[in-house]
């Protein structure tokens, strides 16, 4: 059996077809993709090897940098990762209380994405001091750069400043800066609270993301200009499916 498979650009629409092996194949990938690459220590570097070897070789070629349709901004709840991960990062040192942090800003296509696009600029010193200002650690800003940022066709610099564009547009609900407990509210109360404080975000444009009912993290499309959000149905299939969302807290 053959499944047609419809990847479209801003250049137009191509259509490639797949044996039903492949197809599997290629869903695994993305699914797998898609997963928090929030990582530590040794189950960093194995995942990080896994992936690399699995997708360098036929993406370093495939893609052009640059070439893409708009940006994912992924913002992830500290309180959750650090419960999740036994407090092994170094984003959960005492006293740090992160609420959202800046997991990834991901160059997407309208169906699919690029990855470790090829390009042989590392961040500097001077880069990762900008970069921390944004995400967590310095791992994982090296890894998100290797990634995902290398694929927007910009200099560390540049990307890094898009980065922190994405981030200042997107405004997190006051309830939601520094919550003093956990609690659990309805998950259309949360979206209504993103809605309400981002008044040119419509539903359809983000989604929240949840782990056995917990929130983990929040993704944005914004256009590649940085200007405005974006549509972006793909992205949502990601969202939480629950009614109601616990909201981990650090206190």
């Amino acid at each position: 059996m053959s499944v047609i498979f419809m990847t479209q650009r801003s250049l137009g629409v191509k259509i490639f077809f797949f044996s039903s092996a492949l197809f599997s194949g290629l869903i695994v990938s993305l699914t797998q993709s898609w997963a928090i690459d929030y990582c530590s220590g040794r189950v960093c570097k194995a995942h990080e090897i896994a992936t690399r070897r699995e997708d360098a070789a036929s993406n370093k070629d495939r893609f052009r940098l640059g070439q893409f349709d708009f940006y994912v901004l992924a913002l992830s709840w500290s309180a959750e990762f650090c419960q999740r991960s036994g407090n092994a990062s170094e984003q959960c040192a005492e006293n740090k209380n992160l609420g959202f942090v800046v997991h990834g800003l991901w160059p997407q296509f309208y169906i699919g994405y690029p990855l470790y696009c090829r390009n042989d600029a590392v961040l500097s010193a001077n880069n990762m001091e900008r970069a921390l200002k944004q995400f967590p650690t310095p791992r994982l800003a090296r890894y998100e750069w290797r990634k995902h940022g290398v694929c927007s066709g910009k200099t560390p610099s540049a990307y890094l400043e898009d980065v922190s564009k994405a981030r200042n547009l997107f405004k997190i609900p006051q309830s939601l800066v520094d919550p003093k407990d956990g609690h659990t509210m309805s998950l259309k109360a949360l979206y209504g609270d993103f809605l309400k404080i981002n008044p040119n975000l419509h539903p359809g444009m983000f989604s929240i993301n949840c782990r056995h009912g917990a929130l983990t993290e929040v993704r944005v499309c914004i256009s590649k200009n940085l200007r405005q959000y974006q549509l972006c149905p793909q992205v949502l299939r990601q969202s939480c499916r629950t009614s109601d969302i616990f909201i981990p807290s650090f206190h």
